[in-house]
């Protein structure tokens, strides 16, 4: 990505850390993206790898935290034309008489049929398959885990005990045309002006149709894009009452607002009939923007640890302890830092106030000889990690004593390269696994009853870094 885009990202870089932090500080979210298919972008635009968060932090919202009230989206193209999405989705009910809970996990793989791109626009349509779940995947101790750490309210909503298997086929279709190109003169010569259609309808084993139609005017210029138009989805063939009523919350004409500005894109939907709305945050990279092997320098890194909701600040150093000049690994000293309330098992009632700082040593090298779009990192320390029980209730929130231990920890995963300025600084997003090892368990005790804490446990992480050359 050239440096002159470097503007944009100073711009909105702020925006990007108050709306993750703000994705679930709303309640409502009255409906979201298809379950199963990536979110639209202008048609145009390579997109390797995409990370969405789906809430009402761009909408209107409402009264109570319900039906598809968080959404994460993960899509990744490889081999050219083949497509993956997973998606997670918590779904919850609070109105009589069928109140209650469902997550939804959906994994699909599509393949591009049709990609063609030249001046005048670009055409693109994808079909797949895939599978649909819906029972419990840990919607509630991710909702209620971050709910704890912005001080929200908690909602204590009972799974349904309904879950349901089903396939999937689909297909997207988009089409963009140019009505402007770029000009020599004028105040918006830079700027190129077209419109998008997109079509996307995905039908399950158990009858279930979800689809989507839009139109969209779109202006861009390097690294910038503005979309506006409108959006319309139908949702039938849904039975139990919490998929039921998320499919009548989200069956409805909308106004979609949306902006690129490099890797971070944003857009919010506003509905016109159900007076609901919900909102976007993505960020979006692609193997094209990829530069030359350099070993990173200084980093910071952000991330959330899940189910178990936790947040880590992470620093690293580079050194050369264990590993040569002229060795592809990068070693770097990595000093942690994690903070979290995560729910007890199951009890809505109960939460582990936890603090944990760790020194290890991480190692890390591109997956290609050449390029840094994609790198793969492992890492080792041990740390003190203390922990403290809280149970909530209408009275004065009740704790035991803080019960600290020395932990081992382990890491791995993936980090790719979202955006670069020359040679001094890479931002980049990063998905993994953290494991810890107390050294031992621990019991503690809240009005005489005995829980057990300081276990072992392995998370996955996602997040994104920041290295300083």
């Amino acid at each position: 990505m050239h440096h002159k885009n470097l503007k944009y990202w100073k711009r909105h870089a702020v925006t990007t850390l108050a709306a993750f932090a703000s994705i679930t500080a709303h309640s409502p979210a009255h409906a979201g993206e298809i379950a199963g298919l990536r979110p639209t972008l202008p048609t145009y635009l390579q997109r390797d790898l995409e990370v969405a968060f789906v809430n009402d932090f761009l909408g209107r919202g409402g009264s109570v935290d319900d039906y598809r009230t968080q959404q994460l989206v993960f899509s990744a193209t490889f081999s050219d034309r083949w497509i993956a999405v997973l998606d997670h989705s918590i779904l919850t009910l609070n109105e009589e008489p069928s109140p209650g809970r469902i997550d939804q996990l959906s994994v699909s793989l599509g393949y591009e049929w049709i990609n063609k791109q030249n001046d005048a626009g670009a055409d693109r349509l994808i079909v797949g398959t895939g599978l649909r779940n819906a029972g419990r995947y840990s919607g509630e101790r991710i909702q209620n885990g971050f709910h704890r750490i912005i001080g929200s309210s908690i909602e204590e909503l009972d799974y349904t005990g309904e879950s349901a298997n089903d396939m999937t086929v689909w297909f997207d279709a988009e089409r963009y045309r140019v009505l402007r190109a770029p000009t020599n003169s004028g105040p918006f010569k830079s700027w190129r002006v077209g419109y998008q259609v997109r079509a996307a309808t995905l039908i399950t084993s158990d009858s279930q149709w979800d689809s989507a139609l839009a139109i969209q005017a779109v202006i861009s210029k390097p690294a910038t894009d503005i979309w506006l138009g409108l959006r319309s989805d139908w949702r039938d063939g849904y039975e139990s009452a919490v998929l039921r009523e998320t499919a009548a919350a989200e069956d409805d004409l909308a106004f979609v607002l949306g902006a690129r500005f490099g890797p971070l894109v944003i857009e919010t939907v506003q509905q016109f009939n159900n007076k609901s709305s919900y909102g976007q945050i993505r960020l979006v990279s692609s193997a094209s923007d990829a530069v030359v092997w350099g070993r990173p320098g200084f980093g910071l890194g952000l991330g959330a640890l899940l189910p178990d909701v936790q947040l880590r600040l992470t620093g690293r150093l580079p050194t050369r302890i264990l590993t040569a000049d002229t060795s592809k690994w990068q070693e770097s000293i990595a000093v942690g830092l994690g903070y979290g309330k995560p729910q007890y098992e199951d009890d809505t009632t109960l939460f582990i106030r936890t603090l944990q700082v760790d020194v290890g040593i991480e190692f890390e090298r591109p997956l290609s000889d050449n390029t840094s779009w994609i790198s793969a990192y492992a890492g080792a320390g041990a740390g003190w990690r203390d922990e403290k029980l809280t149970r909530t209730s209408d009275f004065p929130d009740e704790s035991s004593a803080a019960i600290g231990r020395a932990v081992l920890t382990a890491s791995t995963g993936l980090r790719f390269k979202v955006f670069s300025h020359r040679d001094r600084w890479r931002f980049r997003l990063q998905f993994g696994l953290v494991g810890r090892l107390p050294v031992n368990n621990a019991d503690v005790t809240i009005a005489g009853q005995s829980f057990q804490i300081q276990r072992s446990a392995l998370d996955m992480m996602f997040g994104a870094t920041a290295n300083f050359e």
